[in-house]
């Protein structure tokens, strides 16, 4: 039996950069660089409290007893030389003083083609208002004042990759076994490859960070470099970032186009692992097949071309990686806690999508494994100081959490009102279910009439949960999976499954129709929550 964690977008944040701007003064010292409470409010991740959170997370795989940890991903916030550095630091200190043995895999924040590129953020100040730095001399990042810093910029990857080496990315004394797609050797000049853009006029060279390592007998760790840079048409240079197409909605979709070797090198460890009786764990940073429990056709319908869906693997990508016999395969990037499986001919796939400690639900997991079974265990961050930032938040609703749980199920709301239902909403029916009570849906459920979303006018004020109440626990049931029960209250559960009860099974002429909208919203929530009990029963 093996047992390891992984950890999939920590996003570290480096609160003491020693950027050249004042700051703010935290915990005693002067200069803290710490990002602004609408910065956080606007993304999908939380920004200050990672540096407290991934402590957190290292510090719960020691009093878990796990000494092997696979971090899928992201590891710093945007790659930036500035948290790079603290970040490894970090991991050097706890595989010092705890005997922790860290693997990396690249993620879509952690490094930028063979080019690098800067990032300009914004700070408080000690004027009270924010500073801007960035790492681009010639970009006017934002109103107000701005430093540049060279410390802002990320790094490239053969720059990335020797500091990397020593999780996982070259070989160690101490590994019982090593090897890459290209062979046995680790040195980064043998590890290069070749793309060519779609009209085939430039072709690049770009390092691959793929490895199998045997940090102990008879366990195989697979990290997949799925960050695929693709090439564009008629831009030869690739030390240019608009060489190439960013990677972040490419993921395994690319991977399988532009790097087929992977899937050729997967296939034979496969092989090898089952001959020699190893248990094999592989995981990257992107999913590999549709962790949203296969709504993407009825997101697509709804939303049109989200995030979401731009960043799902499509069905011949899911079935292409299946083929290769890895079995199961652990992924980071959506800050999901989910699983899905597929299957092809007589291969199997699941992939065990894991969330981010800096998003909701704030979690990492802890995995037994023997051979190809394996059981996966969810623990949900907490941690006494979660609020140490509130004061320079302000006094509102949002930072009135008792918990960083709660927190982060209240930074759900924030992106429902401030991100999704401005951003990806049709804006008709995001404007009615924010008007609108479960309970005028539930009275909406019995009209058989056709009714356009601005037309429906509820008899009476809706009591109970708020349109937005519903979309918030829409957004925590698939972010959270079974995880999202201890967040939202059984009796609002409850209520939610009598109003998909009232959808299921009826039908409007008009698929545009305010309800037809709702009980396909619906179906996709009973999805959802469908996992979720089939989790908690399993786990019960």
């Amino acid at each position: 039996m093996h047992r390891f964690a992984v950890i999939a977008d920590p996003h570290y944040h480096e609160i003491f950069p020693g950027y050249r701007f004042e700051g703010v003064p935290f915990r005693g010292r002067q200069g803290a660089a710490i990002r602004t409470r609408d910065d956080s409010a606007a993304s999908t991740r939380i920004f200050n409290e990672s540096w407290l959170a991934f402590r957190a997370a290292l510090e719960a795989c020691v009093a878990e007893g796990v000494r092997t940890v696979l971090i899928a991903g992201d590891l710093t916030d945007d790659g930036q030389i500035a948290s790079m550095g603290p970040a490894l630091a970090l991991l050097a200190r706890y595989e010092a003083e705890h005997g922790l043995r860290f693997f990396l895999t690249p993620g879509n924040h952690d490094v930028y083609g063979m080019s690098g590129r800067d990032h300009a953020k914004a700070f408080y100040d000690a004027a009270g208002g924010a500073t801007w730095v960035t790492s681009d001399p010639d970009a006017v990042p934002g109103p107000g004042r701005s430093v540049v810093d060279p410390a802002m910029f990320c790094r490239s990857y053969d720059a990335l990759a020797p500091l990397w080496a020593p999780y996982g990315i070259q070989r160690r004394p101490e590994d019982f076994y090593w090897e890459c797609p290209f062979g046995t050797e680790d040195a980064f000049s043998a590890r290069m490859f070749e793309m060519a853009s779609p009209d085939g006029s430039v072709t690049h060279r770009q390092l691959d960070l793929s490895y199998l390592v045997e940090p102990e007998p008879g366990l195989w760790v697979v990290s997949v470099d799925a960050n695929v840079f693709a090439p564009r048409n008629g831009r030869p240079d690739n030390r240019r970032p608009d060489a190439f197409d960013d990677s972040t909605d490419a993921g395994w979709n690319a991977l399988v186009r532009l790097k087929p070797f992977i899937l050729d090198w997967l296939a034979d460890v496969s092989k090898r692992a089952r001959a020699l009786d190893k248990t094999l764990v592989c995981f990257s940073h992107y999913p590999v097949l549709d962790p949203y429990d296969d709504t993407a056709a009825d997101e697509t319908a709804l939303f049109g071309a989200t995030q979401a869906v731009r960043r799902t693997p499509s069905p011949e990508t899911a079935r292409a990686v299946a083929r290769t016999g890895i079995g199961t395969h652990f992924s980071g990037h959506l800050h999901i806690s989910d699983s899905n499986s597929v299957a092809d001919g007589g291969a199997a796939l699941t992939n065990i999508a894991i969330p981010s400690p800096v998003a909701f639900p704030p979690a990492f997991a802890v995995v037994a494994a023997n051979g190809r079974e394996m059981e996966v265990d969810h623990i949900l961050l907490d941690f006494p100081d979660f609020d140490a930032f509130f004061p320079l938040y302000g006094d509102d609703a949002w930072t009135g959490a008792r918990s960083y749980g709660e927190f982060l199920y209240g930074h759900v709301r924030e992106l429902v009102v401030h991100r999704y239902l401005k951003r990806e909403w049709p804006q008709d029916f995001a404007a009615a279910l924010q008007r609108l009570s479960v309970a005028d849906l539930l009275a909406l459920a019995e009209r058989p009439d056709p009714i356009a979303p601005a037309a429906y006018a509820p008899a009476g004020e809706g009591e109970g949960p708020s349109g937005v109440d519903l979309v918030t626990d829409w957004y925590a049931a698939r972010k959270a999976s079974v995880l999202v029960t201890r967040f939202v209250p059984a009796s609002r559960m409850a209520l939610y499954q009598r109003l998909i009860a009232a959808y299921a099974g009826r039908s409007w002429p008009d698929p545009l129709c305010l309800q037809a909208r709702v009980q396909r919203f619906l179906a996709m929530m009973a999805r959802y929550l469908d996992d979720a009990r089939q989790d908690r029963e399993a786990a019960e």
